[in-house]
């Protein structure tokens, strides 16, 4: 179900990237000189940002299922997997970020 999330997110980034692209000049408009364009900067932001918002849902269902072991309702490690997917999400969301700091400056 994770999974099926991330590949949706990772549509609609790709489809927003795709639909944001720089505008042409129009015929007639002095010469502008074109940015340079950072895909992989914008790749790392994007894939920084699904990453961290994919383990805070990871980190949402794990307290969730952990909550009905505190209210009574019998926990028995149903969801353990889930704690360590989130801090290896979020492992891979800090990463992005800081690769994509230095791409950033350098």
């Amino acid at each position: 179900m994770i999974f099926k999330i991330l590949m949706l997110l990772l549509v609609v980034a790709g489809l927003v990237y795709w639909i944001k692209q720089p505008r042409r000049i129009p015929p007639g408009a002095p010469y502008a000189p074109v940015r340079p364009r950072r895909p992989l900067f914008i790749a790392l932001c994007i894939a920084a940002a699904i990453a961290a918002a994919a383990s805070l849902l990871t980190a949402l269902l794990w307290m969730g299922g952990v909550a009905g072991g505190v209210t009574g309702g019998g926990y028995h490690g149903e969801a353990d997997f889930l704690l360590p997917v989130s801090g290896s999400l979020l492992a891979l969301g800090i990463a992005c970020a800081v690769g994509a700091f230095l791409k950033r400056r350098g």
